[in-house]
């Protein structure tokens, strides 16, 4: 009889673990996805503070393509800091563009409650990104930390 209380109590004990864990998962991509959705929404609606609470501005960085004669030579790396500076201080965008505008996930990766990947699709105004962001857990807040974007068409 002992033995198998025993048994019980463990399987108890494992199946709680187990729920604890996948809440835990479901925490995280709950937050990733509030992420990602104030990126989105920081940068319709050109709003500094959700920008911020999105993207690393210590050391995050996006691949910016590098032009010449309306061609991409190659790629820079521009700090979050001062492009979300940029972003949010361009012209507002109006109702009807906004109505048009859409996010879609199109995937997110994580990987040990620490890192993850999304790819995204983003539509503001005419035009389609395709973005591809790093996000990590820094400080116990999920934050872009990597950007990589191609112009659907």
């Amino acid at each position: 009889m002992k033995i198998l209380l025993r048994k019980i109590l463990i399987c108890c004990s494992l199946l709680a673990s187990f729920s604890l864990i996948s809440q835990e998962k479901d925490d995280d991509l709950q937050n990733i996805i509030t992420t990602i959705e104030n990126y989105y929404n920081g940068y319709i609606l050109r709003d500094y503070s959700l920008l911020e609470k999105a993207f690393d501005t210590e050391n995050g960085i996006m691949k910016v393509p590098i032009l010449k004669d309306e061609k991409i030579i190659g790629y820079q790396n521009n700090f979050f800091k001062y492009l979300i500076q940029k972003w949010s201080s361009r012209e507002k965008l109006s109702e009807e563009i906004l109505k048009k505008c859409k996010l879609t996930i199109l995937n997110i990766d994580a990987v040990n409650a620490q890192i993850a990947s999304a790819k995204i699709s983003m539509k503001v105004d005419n035009i389609t990104y395709i973005d591809i962001l790093s996000i990590q857990k820094i400080e116990g807040i999920w934050k872009i930390t990597n950007k990589i974007f191609v112009i659907d068409q």
